[in-house]
């Protein structure tokens, strides 16, 4: 168990932002655990991940696969006149740095202090994750809508999130173990294989009814300890809206310049 005695302020540099050469770490099978460690301020590097799992749901989303070597394997005037034109390109290059900033849109945007207090959950590295996890999932189920095939733009941005995902957690987990980096890796794994079961759990609740989305969510990110049926009534609500808000945006919003507007998880009550 990894234990963080005060909050990390400091920001993970984000190398994505600064153009398109990114630095992949590649690594197999690796997931969540219980890292007892302070929530760390959000930033996200990039990494790698092979042989990522494919998600199926039983939701029918109206956007068209796409292959993502298709602008690059065209040479001559077209090309050069869709890259000037800034019209939608499905290099790996740019699906590529879409993903990292689908998962920025997470960690930068998502109110953590909220989900902490209003379901009671301790600020630690392991509710970060699941956090985290749940709304990694929905990016992920989106995804999959731009083809689930092999060398499809949406199997690749798939993979592209959860590299993404896995390098920020290690890096966060070794800011938080200075003193005992050999803690970091057991840890990772054993993430990794709680974060595997996590998505079958999801996929399965999404693709029948509110009864088997609340049960997911319950054994998972509750933990099995909520007894207040309401807050977990709101959490399934809260989980249908956002994967409505992702099936509406366009391919361009979505894969090519994203645009993601995570709704709160309470509305803030205006003053009457």
């Amino acid at each position: 168990m990894i234990r963080a005695t005060s909050r990390l302020t400091g920001s993970l540099c984000r190398e994505v932002r600064v153009g398109f050469a990114v630095n992949l770490v590649h690594s197999e099978n690796r997931t969540p655990t219980e890292l007892g460690c302070s929530y760390v301020a959000h930033r996200c590097p990039t990494t790698t991940i092979r042989n990522a799992r494919k998600i199926y749901t039983g939701r029918t989303l109206a956007t068209v696969s796409t292959n993502v070597d298709d602008v690059e394997s065209k040479d001559g005037f077209l090309k050069r006149f869709i890259k000037k034109m800034g019209w939608i390109d499905n290099s790996a290059t740019r699906l590529r740095v879409s993903s990292c900033l689908l998962y920025e849109s997470v960690v930068d945007h998502i109110n953590y202090s909220q989900f902490f207090e209003y379901f009671n959950m301790p600020d630690t590295f392991n509710t970060w994750f699941l956090i985290t996890e749940l709304h990694v999932w929905m990016l992920l189920v989106r995804s999959m809508a731009e083809g689930d095939e092999k060398g499809a733009a949406g199997r690749f941005m798939r993979n592209c999130i959860v590299e993404t995902m896995w390098n920020d957690v290690t890096t966060r987990a070794k800011q938080l173990t200075m003193d005992n980096p050999s803690a970091v890796r057991p840890q990772i794994q054993q993430l990794s294989e709680q974060f595997q079961a996590a998505l079958i759990s999801y996929d399965e609740g999404i693709s029948y009814d509110d009864k088997a989305l609340a049960a997911a969510l319950w054994r998972r990110f509750l933990g099995g300890r909520c007894d207040d049926y309401e807050k977990l009534e709101l959490l399934v609500g809260y989980v249908r809206k956002q994967v409505s808000m992702l099936d509406q945006l366009s391919r361009y919003d979505f894969a090519i310049k994203p645009a993601i507007k995570w709704a709160p998880l309470v509305e803030s009550r205006q003053p009457t």
